[in-house]
């Protein structure tokens, strides 16, 4: 019969077939065990997951509401601008009507 370092074609077919079923357990428990401890690791994050999403929300609203009031603070300023454009004339104004009434009665 053939032979290979002293072994059949056979028993190295068996060492070959022992070594495979050994490596596919290993594998298949460090798989399961990895499994296992993600799960344990996501049910005990759970709730921190949950706070973060809330956060989330929470500061997407707050930036919406800042934006809001960025744009209403813009409207305001403008707003406030153009009164003081008005008083500024009015002032203007106010001050050709004293000249006038001053003239008016330095011409008495």
């Amino acid at each position: 019969m053939h032979s290979f370092l002293g072994y059949s074609w056979a028993e190295i077919a068996s060492i070959l077939a022992v070594i495979s079923v050994l490596f596919s357990g290993i594998y298949w428990l460090i798989r399961h065990g990895a499994k296992v401890l993600n799960n344990a690791i996501n049910i005990g994050t759970y709730p921190l997951q949950q706070q973060s999403k809330e956060l989330k929300q929470q500061s997407k609203e707050l930036i919406n509401a800042i934006k809001q009031l960025s744009g209403n603070f813009k409207e305001q300023h403008k707003s406030i601008n153009k009164l003081e454009d008005k008083l500024e004339e009015h002032d203007k104004a106010i001050i050709l009507h004293e000249e006038k009434i001053k003239r008016l009665e330095e011409r008495k």
